[in-house]
């Protein structure tokens, strides 16, 4: 049996989708992708003043934290069938 032969018989047994698979008629885009910001602001402030009297007092705090994360797979991201 010639190899030609033998390549014939063996793509006549599987489906069309698979022998373009096998053959290179495919593409896959996969994509993964994760951010992550964050933003601290802090102030704090203390005054004072003589015996028994006068204290001020004054704190501030912001926490900002964004994240996100997505994933994208595409089989034939390109293929048009007609």
């Amino acid at each position: 049996m010639s190899n030609e032969n033998f390549a014939s018989n063996l793509f006549s047994e599987v489906a069309e989708e698979q022998q373009q698979l096998v053959a290179g008629g495919k593409s896959i885009y996969d994509n993964l992708n994760t951010n992550y910001y964050a933003d601290l602001t802090a102030f704090s402030f203390k005054a004072a003043s003589g015996p028994g009297g006068s204290v001020v007092t004054q704190e501030f705090a912001e926490q900002e934290i964004d994240t996100s994360a997505y994933k994208t797979f595409e089989l034939n991201p390109y293929y048009y069938p007609y």
